[in-house]
């Protein structure tokens, strides 16, 4: 595998390290985290037995989700993308970039309308890890590049 492909592979990754990790911090997290807490303005045990219950199914869902979002991502990195598969290198960052740009989203919603302050920092990285994996395993990336660079050399 050349350089730029394993640099790919890395920031591809990367990004669904981050992705399952938050699945993980959703998917067993005993009640709602601190900021969803503050957001609310109520502390878990002053929420009734059926709005804890109602949260706890939310933040399941959700965890859930972007589990289901990592171990399908890892599944086409580690399958069609390393047989050099071509819908592949589309494909990951295609899924990828989305489902990090909703979690911006909702996070930069919760931060504008509430006083609670998700983490928001590890979306926007996990977009750019997606963007990166992507220009580096871009063919046209490399051919731009020759073209450039026989340009460059052409005119001195």
């Amino acid at each position: 595998m050349k350089n730029r492909l394993k640099l790919s592979v890395g920031c591809y990754f990367s990004g669904i390290l981050m992705i399952a990790t938050t699945a993980l911090i959703y998917l067993f997290t005993p009640q709602i985290l601190p900021y969803q807490s503050t957001a609310l303005g109520l502390r878990w045990q002053e929420l009734s037995p059926e709005l804890q219950t109602q949260l706890m199914s939310l933040v399941r869902i959700s965890g859930g989700g972007y589990l289901a979002t990592a171990i399908a991502l890892a599944t086409m990195l580690f399958i069609p993308f390393r047989k050099g598969e071509r819908w592949a290198r589309i494909a990951i960052p295609a899924i990828g970039i989305p489902a990090a740009l909703i979690v911006t989203y909702s996070g930069l919603t919760i931060i504008q309308n509430t006083p609670g302050r998700p983490p928001v920092l590890a979306a926007p990285v996990t977009v750019i890890l997606f963007f990166m994996g992507f220009f580096l395993s871009s063919n046209r990336m490399q051919r731009l590049r020759r073209i450039w660079s026989r340009d460059r050399g052409t005119s001195s």
